[in-house]
């Protein structure tokens, strides 16, 4: 309901309203829109990359923008992202203290570092050189070695249970 005081100043009383309408971030066919949740649709992203990425991908989630605020919404997106990620893999959700300015403040940050020529594929040199470009500039053959171990001893450990 909304109560006028004054031509400047509304108020607005929420009820059940500041539960439901967050819980659209994750269910949003609650109201007839036929898309994925967050958690959803940043385990469909993953996907989407290739396979070698998935570890580093799902153990570097970060949460920005306004939302990011909402009580609880760190620790249910990781939940929900937890039950749909394969268990071989970490899974990591950071959530920083002023998540509104952030990606800003972190792309600025980026860009302005001297090593940032390093930290980055610039399109070109991915079109020449492809993903093998990446497995050598950021030694992820490394870390797929270390994840395959891993999903091998867990396979051996359920086997024999």
């Amino acid at each position: 309901t909304i109560e006028e005081t004054t031509f400047e100043e509304q108020i607005i009383r929420l009820t059940n309203e500041r539960f439901t309408v967050p819980e659209l971030l994750f269910h949003p066919s609650d109201i007839g829109i036929h898309q994925c949740g967050i958690p959803e649709t940043v385990v469909t992203a993953i996907a989407s990359t290739p396979e070698i990425l998935h570890p580093h991908l799902y153990s570097n989630i970060l949460l920005t923008g306004g939302s990011a605020m909402l009580p609880g919404f760190r620790d249910r997106i990781y939940s929900d992202i937890r039950a749909l990620s394969p268990s071989e893999y970490d899974v990591n959700v950071y959530q920083p203290p002023d998540p509104i300015t952030w990606a800003w403040r972190g792309g600025s940050s980026l860009c302005n570092a001297r090593e940032f020529d390093l930290l980055r594929v610039t399109r070109k040199e991915f079109q020449e050189c492809g993903l093998e470009l990446c497995r050598r500039r950021f030694n992820l053959d490394a870390d797929l070695t270390l994840i395959k171990q891993k999903a091998t001893r867990s396979k051996a450990t359920k086997l024999s249970s």
